[in-house]
This record gives C-alpha cells, structure tokens and sequence, in this order.
C-alpha cells in the first residue's frame, strides 16, 4: 500500500514535465540571445560580399544543401531556436510567479 500523498490532485506521479526554476530561465534567455545573434551574424556573412568566405558547421551545412542553398532557412532556423528560448524564458516566469 502506498503511504505517499499526492498534494497536487491534479499533477500525476509520474508527470514528465518538470518544474518551473530560474535556471529554465536563464537557458531560455541564453537560447533567445544565441538564436538573435546568430540571425545577426550570418545575416551579415551572406550579404557582406567583401568578407572572407562564410564557414559553416555541419549541422549549417546540412540545413543549407537540402534546403537548396537558400540562407533564408538557415535563419528562419536560428529564429526558431529564438522563438523557443523566448518561449522557455516567458513560460518559466509565468509559472514561477503562479507557484508563489
């Protein structure tokens, strides 16, 4: 017999989410900084036509060649990794301030 009381009714046991922190937070804000600069920068690397040539990790350079070598997905991707870092970061502070 299971003497453990759920305080939570509405929370399983075994729920997979995990609990708000401000560590979520400071990922998140670290995710959302990351996915702006990197918008920046390789938006300058491609039209900056007097630069060195642009280098690009494997990962870029997959995302680049099956996307046909349109660099409007690689930064639509890196908006992406921004939008979720917003979202984590926004998410966490919501749930923080309701647990208190």
């Amino acid at each position: 017999m299971n003497s453990r009381v759920n305080s939570d009714p509405e929370k399983p046991e075994n729920s997979t989410e995990d609990d708000p922190s401000w560590g979520g937070v400071i990922v998140g804000l670290m995710l959302a900084t990351a996915g702006g600069g990197l918008i920046y920068n390789r938006y300058q690397q491609f039209h900056d036509m007097d630069s060195d040539p642009i280098s690009l990790t494997r990962i870029e350079t997959l995302i680049y060649k099956v996307s046909g070598g349109s660099e409007w997905v690689l930064l639509a991707v890196y908006g992406i990794v921004a939008i979720v870092g917003l979202y984590l970061t926004i998410s966490n502070i919501i749930r923080l301030r309701i647990k208190q």
